[in-house]
């Protein structure tokens, strides 16, 4: 694919990458035949599928009885947990072909079943029959755990392994539509969004794709009180969540801590959703940002075989392709495999801040037995970096005397720089259905980064009073900057009944390491830059010596608990704590050693009310902690307490048009405490001496809705009033200062529609705004005002199903027409980090997309 595109290099990217991007690319190609060879073998095996078979399925509950089916016939029964739930089968015991077996086991149960492709069927109500529950055979069953009594439809069990027998809308719907019925991150367990006592949003993969975001900055902006600090060609992700910076701390994938995610900005290629539960979230997932946690859930292998690519060509030079195949490697299916691969070579709008990437994400899916699951997963992302720092005030907000900036205007040292980082992950994740009532899953994820030998940026350092001349700081790393992180849990879920009330009891216990070899930094001066006339063939000035850096070692053991009860069919509580402890080693490059212990105690009470089915009413209450740097001093020798966060949440969330409309409206009142404020005494803070004064509140009102409210028509949109604020500090010229990047308000929209029949059947258009008002740069000094704006995007695309047996093979063609930024508005989008340094927005950026399905 683009291995025969010829593009013009600068010196220091032909240089660096010799081939790697073609490699990536002929790679993609290659897969795809090899995979569909595979694909063509495992089918042939199917169509065994009908012949006659033994059966010896006794009578029992019918969600088990359907798992030894698929054990059986490797057949995938796809159904709503809601309906099989408290159905009871007579079972089937002789020699049938696997479609009369499975009408035998559904016999009498009011249920039928439809074929939905190769391989796999799917239940549903039988037609003219009521929707309750069928009333339970007189047959002992094969379960020797007694039986609970029912659980409110709402409550799923819990089924392992998952990949047997599946929920629909969890297997398919993250693929064709916007709302997302049920996550994980807000309790660690299957729990209905309208249960969950805190506002928690999912971005879908569809979503990501008809938007061909590839950056998380880029996709959470649908998501209501979340903000971008940082350029979209940056190397790093630098977000805001309800008025708080989102630091390492908030960032997991399958719900465990990713803690360099921040650091290699996290590309989509491989992720299936994006959750974000918003407010403090301790109680399940320990120290981290009082703003929330965002959950990266990644693709994982399928029982059916299915491949497709694309190929992805836009303005700024920008060329990617992505492979994504999976299925079966056995006859039986019992082996699954997924295939994620990316590879791509871009510019930006601003010099010299290339964006080339190559990635790659497999995985195994192991089903041991009906029982028990284990996958084991990789993912290496490789980045070519030249990472952009912002621009001063001066000719992007304020006037300056020689004429607005250049919105392509660098301040790097042009071919001289290059920032490139590489992170590879390895992990598993087992779990084990010990009956239908409880559960375990061990997770486990090693991670490593790494920083290339003798990276070199630059940074700006002040403007001359000419307002054209840029001083700037030049930064050597010399020798590989690495960091590594482990992170494993253990959950165990059990379903009870107690006192006449439903019980979802999750407890757990987690440790994680997160450690850091010795960072070195040189700098110096660099060449000064004239921001009108820049000449980028300037070498580096010689470094003289000046040298920093820091080694740190941080490590987690934590136990939680945490209980879901259903009091009564309409009222449900939820209560959870958890207790951390937290070892911090910190050494300053030359300094002593610095340790400190830290523990803490965190809880969560929520409160759900539902007056009628469609409406959940509801209340939190949460608290949330950070321990300080080890490196902090305090004049007295004393270990400073961690900071803390409180959040008081109440709100509704509503399900309506069949489930096919989700809404979220929520109000928040959130305190960051025991915030580090320099010392007052002036000579002890000129020693680096702090006090634990400060204090911040974010509080605000939050509306969120994903829908679809007809076939094809798919909305999602937001809008948060965001009041943050300085509150405590003994520096007095802070009180009441806004937060910076923190807009009062914000407000996204973004649709699309597929024409259905007629002609035009196949097309489809979409567009969206994205709407933000005045800002605030920072909290230090005299902060200028960030201007709001309005940004419209749109789009164009058609998909085609293709006549069998075409030369390339495929079962369907999709292209697709996205741009962004579509009135190509000259706006700043952010200062940088709260600093007086300023990105603008991208110019109109255009790309077209060229996928295949097979």
């Amino acid at each position: 694919m683009f291995g025969t595109i010829t593009t013009h290099r600068t010196r220091r990217e032909a240089s660096a990458r010799p081939g790697t991007c073609t490699a990536i690319h002929v790679l993609l190609c290659s897969l795809l035949l090899m995979l569909a060879s595979h694909g063509a073998f495992v089918h042939a095996q199917e169509r065994s599928s009908t012949a006659s078979r033994s059966f010896a399925i006794a009578p029992q509950p019918l969600s088990s009885a359907l798992l030894q089916f698929s054990d059986a016939t490797h057949i995938e029964v796809l159904f709503d947990a809601t309906i099989a739930r408290d159905r009871q089968t007579q079972g089937v015991s002789g020699d049938y072909v696997p479609e009369d077996a499975l009408r035998m086991l559904l016999h009498d149960t009011g249920l039928s079943y439809r074929t939905t492709s190769v391989g796999s069927v799917t239940l549903e109500q039988a037609a003219g029959l009521p929707t309750v529950p069928a009333p339970a055979v007189q047959s002992p069953p094969a379960d020797p755990t007694p039986q609970a009594g029912p659980r409110p439809a709402a409550q799923k069990s819990v089924k392992v392994p998952e990949i047997v027998v599946k929920d629909v809308r969890e297997r398919d719907d993250d693929a064709q539509t916007y709302v997302a019925e049920e996550s994980t991150t807000a309790t660690r367990t299957d729990t209905p969004i309208r249960d969950v006592p805190q506002s928690i949003q999912v971005i879908t993969r569809k979503v990501i794709e008809e938007q061909r975001t590839f950056r998380l900055q880029n996709t959470l902006e649908n998501i209501s009180g979340i903000n971008a600090t940082d350029s979209a060609a940056s190397l790093y992700d630098n977000l805001i969540l309800r008025g708080f910076a989102a630091t390492d701390r908030s960032y997991f994938r399958n719900g465990l801590l990713d803690p360099f995610a921040q650091f290699t900005a996290s590309d989509t290629y491989n992720v299936r959703r994006l959750e974000v539960l918003k407010g403090p979230a301790a109680v399940l997932y320990g120290q981290g940002d009082p703003g929330g946690v965002i959950n990266i859930v990644t693709n994982k292998p399928l029982p059916n075989a299915a491949y497709s690519s694309n190929v992805t060509l836009g303005n700024f030079h920008f060329y990617r392709s992505e492979l994504d195949a999976t299925g079966p490697l056995n006859a039986d299916k019992t082996v699954l495999y997924r295939l994620n691969v990316a590879g791509q070579k871009a510019g930006s709008y601003i010099d010299y801040a290339n964006r080339d990437l190559a990635a790659i994400a497999p995985s195994i899916t192991w089903l041991m037995s009906s029982r028990t699951t284990l996958t084991v997963e990789a993912d290496y992302l490789r980045r070519w970096s030249n990472d952009p720092y912002g621009l001063p005030a001066q000719g992007t907000i304020l006037p300056n005397l020689n004429g607005p900036i250049p919105r392509n205007r660098s301040v790097t040292l042009g071919d001289f720089s290059t920032f490139n980082r590489t992170s590879y992950r390895f992990g598993y994740d087992l779990t084990h259905q010990f009956n239908d009532k409880w559960s375990i899953r061990n997770a486990f994820r090693h991670t490593i980064t790494e920083d290339d030998n003798n990276n070199l940026y630059a940074s700006p350092a002040f403007l001359e009073p000419d307002q054209r001349t840029l001083q700037r700081l030049q930064v050597l790393q010399p020798g590989v900057a690495r960091r590594h992180a482990n992170s494993m849990v253990t959950n165990v879920v059990g379903h009870l009944r107690l006192l006449d009330m439903d019980h979802t009891l999750l407890t757990g216990v987690e440790l994680r390491q997160e450690k850091t070899d010795q960072f070195i930094f040189t700098f110096a001066g660099a060449p000064p830059l004239d921001l009108f006339a820049p000449d980028f063939s300037l070498s580096p000035l010689p470094f003289d010596g000046n040298r920093a850096g820091f080694k740190a070692d941080n490590k987690t053991a934590a136990a939680y608990v945490q209980d879901q009860v259903t009091i009564l069919p309409n009222l449900k509580f939820m209560g959870g704590l958890r207790f951390d402890y937290v070892h911090q080693f910190q050494q300053s490059l030359g300094g002593a050693q610095q340790t400190s212990d830290n523990h803490a105690v965190s809880p969560r009470l929520g409160l759900v009310y539902q007056p009628i089915e469609p409406l959940s009413l509801y209340t939190s209450w949460t608290k949330g902690f950070q321990p300080s740097s080890a490196a902090s001093f305090n004049p007295n020798g004393e270990l400073f307490k961690p900071e803390r966060s409180t959040q008081y949440e109440i709100g509704m969330k509503t399900f309506l048009l069949d489930n096919r409309l989700s809404a979220t409206l929520a109000w928040f009142h959130l305190t960051r405490e025991n915030l580090l404020t320099p010392n007052p005494d002036p000579a002890l803070a000129f020693q680096g001496f702090s006090v634990q004064t400060g204090e911040q509140r974010s509080q605000g009102i939050e509306l969120d809705i994903t829908a679809q409210l007809m076939p094809g028509w798919n909305v999602i949109t937001g809008y948060a009033y965001t009041d943050a604020e300085v509150t405590k500090d003994n520096d007095l010229s802070l009180l009441g200062k806004r937060l910076a990047n923190v807009p009062y308000n914000k407000f996204t929209l973004w649709s699309t529609y597929y024409v259905q029949e007629g002609v035009l059947r196949g097309f489809g258009f979409g567009g969206g705004l994205f709407a933000y008002s005045n800002r605030s740069s920072s909290i230090f000094g005299d902060p200028v005002e960030i201007p709001g704006y309005i940004r419209a995007d749109g789009a164009l695309y058609y998909n085609r199903e293709l006549q069998k047996d075409n030369w390339v093979g495929a079962k369907s063609m999709h292209l697709a027409l996205n741009v962004r930024n579509l009135l190509d508005q000259r706006y700043v989008a952010t200062s940088y980090n709260g600093s007086p340094l300023f990105f603008f927005g991208e110019p109109r950026t255009v790309l077209a997309t060229v996928g295949l399905r097979f």
